[in-house]
């Protein structure tokens, strides 16, 4: 029975936990026939929900099973207390006949009265009875296993603020976009009302916290040239107000992606492309990234590591004005590893051949 713990088989059957075997039969079969999967075809949710409504009707259907069910679920004190209720007014109900019967008999006997006599209504011997009964202590409320809430009346309160993270591109950072998000909500649980408790037992929906998570889609503007660790606020998005209070705020904090070859600048795309000293020295075409795909440069002979070409139109475009920025490509000369014997020579003979020294023109503070 430890596997029904979390199942709410009233509830699916829509009865009452008082409701006879027979109410059970009516509403499965109803139900059944709602949900059965010949009716439904390629429905996988309806598939489920006949699932769910066979499990409850054979658990309930039973017996012995439906009152291993209602002790494991506390539904046998619901049970004692509308009992209770039927026999204080089957109570109420006998000590109106008999006080009826007397006042018939007494009025046979006695003489007539030219005083007008009013008759008590139903009511006032029901009131009569129940005050009897509540005073000589007859009846007494079954005990709760559970302290009362305390009454805090139904003030409002604002729903909590809700915090959330989303990545966006460096081109959607700059012309903004909109994105469908994904949030996850905290609200009271509505089979408990957020006092946790449901028929002086712990709530199976909410599982005793007073509140469920449920996921919400919404789909969310990002406004242009927002910066990285940038705040936005969508109203009312955050969780539920309580008594009518007003919901929550959502707060996206914007993230910027990170790519592994370029910076920004504005509407600029930087990146450093490697060469070879043999590229820089005697010129080349080579095979420059863009953030749309790939382009060739040339690059001039006598190219210094560091030195700037310009690859107009291949930057960001602007959404607002069509202007589209520039990609600057920055030349770094980069040196092989493991040259071999050979290559070593060459290098070798190079040097003897240009006389070359780069640092030539450095001025170090003590030649001042």
């Amino acid at each position: 029975m430890q596997s029904f713990k979390n199942k709410e088989y009233y509830q699916i059957l829509g009865i009452k936990p008082s409701a006879a075997q027979k109410e059970v039969k009516v509403a499965y079969r109803a139900l059944a026939r709602k949900y059965h999967p010949d009716v439904n075809k390629g429905n996988k949710l309806s598939e489920e929900k006949f699932k769910e409504i066979g499990e409850a009707y054979f658990v309930l259907s039973d017996e012995k099973k439906r009152k291993q069910y209602d002790l494991l679920k506390g539904y046998n004190q619901v049970k004692n207390e509308e009992n209770a209720s039927q026999q204080t007014k089957k109570r109420a109900s006998d000590a109106y006949t008999e006080k009826s019967e007397e006042k018939s008999t007494t009025e046979k006997t006695s003489k007539p009265n030219k005083e007008p006599q009013h008759d008590k209504s139903f009511n006032d011997v029901f009131n009569e009875f129940l005050d009897n009964v509540f005073n000589k202590n007859n009846f007494t409320e079954p005990p709760s296993s559970q302290p009362k809430p305390k009454q805090t009346g139904a003030s409002k309160k604002r729903g909590d603020d809700i915090m959330a993270d989303i990545s966006i591109s460096i081109a959607e950072a700059h012309n903004g976009t909109t994105r469908k998000v994904n949030i996850l909500h905290t609200d009271p649980c509505g089979q408990c009302k957020g006092t946790k408790l449901t028929n002086g037992s712990t709530c199976i929906i909410c599982n005793g916290k007073g509140e469920v998570t449920n996921h919400k889609k919404i789909n969310v503007k990002i406004p242009t040239n927002v910066k990285e660790g940038s705040k936005i606020r969508i109203p009312y998005e955050g969780n539920k107000g309580q008594n009518g209070g007003q919901n929550g705020d959502l707060y996206l904090l914007i993230h910027i992606q990170k790519h592994s070859m370029f910076t920004f600048e504005n509407l600029n795309v930087l990146c450093e492309i490697p060469v070879t000293p043999s590229e820089a020295a005697l010129g080349a075409e080579i095979d420059v990234p863009t953030i749309d795909g790939h382009v060739n440069m040339r690059i001039p002979s006598e190219t210094q590591s560091g030195q700037k070409f310009r690859l107009a139109g291949e930057g960001i475009a602007d959404s607002q004005s069509g202007k589209r920025g520039d990609q600057l490509v920055t030349i770094m000369i980069g040196i092989p590893d493991n040259l071999s014997e050979k290559e070593k020579q060459l290098y070798q003979e190079l040097a003897r051949i240009r006389k070359f020294n780069p640092r030539e023109n450095i001025v170090y503070e003590y030649d001042k």
